[in-house]
């Protein structure tokens, strides 16, 4: 029986080290670029209901095809009629990060930073640290596993 646990453990290791990988690779790979022009520039105003009744606004950027979220500062630049340069993902057609045409600076949507980049990364070094040095780091690895799991759920659907 002992040596069926640490087996089951290692697969499901590999699996969602995969996941990462795939996470990793569909944000990393450039993907296809595409200038198109802004079809509207929308600001939705997301309360949060808790005791200090704090808010935000959150801003989207639309296009004929695609439409994907962009920070403030951006929003704010960004007009209707304007060309804007930005990178769709290969695997899960996500926006990896956009810019004014003409611009050389590319902006990343934080959350898709987090989602694509640090949550994977974080993950896989957590799996090889827990593989490599035989740590019982299980508690961290199930919370990791469950986030991986909700990120790749959420990068399909979106």
């Amino acid at each position: 029986m002992s040596n069926t646990k640490p087996r089951f453990r290692n697969i499901f290791l590999a699996i969602f080290s995969a996941i990462a990988l795939v996470l990793i690779l569909d944000f990393a790979l450039s993907g296809k670029v595409i200038n198109a022009q802004v079809a509207g520039v929308q600001s939705e105003y997301q309360q949060y209901y808790n005791a200090a009744q704090n808010y935000h606004y959150s801003y989207m950027v639309f296009t004929e095809e695609h439409a994907f979220p962009v920070s403030e500062s951006f929003a704010e630049t960004v007009e209707k009629g304007d060309s804007v340069e930005f990178s769709v993902s290969i695997l899960f057609n996500q926006v990896n990060w956009y810019r004014m045409s003409g611009d050389n600076n590319r902006s990343v949507y934080s959350l898709r930073l987090m989602a694509g980049l640090v949550a994977p990364l974080l993950a896989l070094i957590v799996f090889f640290i827990a593989y490599r040095f035989k740590r019982n780091l299980s508690t961290l690895i199930f919370v990791l596993q469950a986030i991986l799991l909700a990120d790749l759920i959420l990068t399909i659907i979106y």
